[in-house]
Formats: C-alpha cells, sequence, structure tokens
C-alpha cells in the first residue's frame, strides 16, 4: 500500500504533496504557514519547520541564470523538484556538489525530484529507473539521456541557466 500512496500522492514533503496542502486537495497535516513575501526566513529556520525554503532574495543572477534554491536549503544525499519558469527541475546534492536535470524521468514521465538520490544516481520513484545527475545518462544504458542544466554556486545560493 505505501508504494502505492506514493505514486499516487507523491512524497509526504514533496511538491504534490505541498500542492494538496496549498490548495486543500485531502490534506492530512496542517498547512504551512505562509511565508512572508516581502522576506524570506532563513533557510535553517524554514527547514526547521518543515517548509520548502524560498530563493533567496535580493540576488542578481547573470543573464539566463534564475536562483533557485539556498546552498543549505538541500542536505548532502537529497535531491528535491523545483518549478522555474513553468519548467520541472530536479536539484541534486551530491556529496555537496550540486547538480540539476529535468525533474521528468523518460521511462514513464515520473518525478525524479520526488525520487532518491543514491551517490551520484537519482532512482525514479515511479519504476526505479536511475539516471547520472552528473551526467544525465541512465548506468544501465547509457543511450537513455534526461537534459542537465548548468549550476552555479555563489555564495549561498544555487543558479540554474535556463535554456
Amino acid at each position: 500500500m505505501g508504494l502505492l500512496r506514493s505514486l499516487l500522492l507523491g512524497r509526504p514533503d514533496g511538491l504534490r504533496a505541498g500542492q494538496r496542502r496549498r490548495f486543500g486537495g485531502g490534506a492530512t497535516a496542517a498547512a504551512p504557514p505562509p511565508v512572508s513575501p516581502v522576506v524570506a526566513a532563513p533557510a535553517p529556520a524554514e527547514a526547521a519547520l518543515g517548509l520548502k525554503p524560498e530563493p533567496p532574495r535580493g540576488v542578481t543572477p547573470p543573464d539566463g541564470f534564475e536562483v533557485v534554491l539556498h546552498k543549505d536549503a538541500l542536505k548532502p544525499g537529497k535531491v528535491t523538484e523545483i518549478i522555474v519558469g513553468g519548467t520541472a527541475i530536479a536539484v541534486a546534492n551530491a556529496d555537496g556538489a550540486f547538480h540539476a536535470c529535468t525533474n521528468v524521468c523518460p521511462h514513464a514521465g515520473g518525478p525524479l525530484g520526488e525520487g532518491f538520490l543514491d551517490g551520484d544516481c537519482v532512482e525514479c520513484p515511479w519504476h526505479g529507473w536511475r539516471y547520472n545527475v552528473k551526467t544525465g545518462e541512465r548506468p544501465e544504458n547509457p543511450e537513455i539521456k534526461v537534459d542537465r542544466y548548468e549550476v552555479h554556486i555563489e555564495g549561498d545560493t544555487i543558479k540554474i541557466l535556463l535554456p
């Protein structure tokens, strides 16, 4: 039952669960308190409250880049999904190195950002297909790849180059 629930509803801290809480579609937990649109709390405080941190404010990225996360918001060995400019992106912290790829598994469209990070590979939560976050390749068949995005770290911010 746990796998079926995960497939249908996503992870408890995933994007779909957050959307259900936000829009009242059958949430099992209380909605998180709203985050001020003017000043975001520091990433550690947001993490302690169980909130997904907002991107840092007051940072001007280079042309084509978008500021997406605080560096401390994504612990080593974790992956998360974000939406930037209408594009769903999976951001992974593989032993302190940040990588970004498309959030959609080519196999069946599963949300990679709701998957699991094992070393350098993100595993799709729907069917277990794995992709190396450094190369985008599937270790079992390198001809199958996910699109990757260029990531830059500046200070406490993670920036992604959008196409």
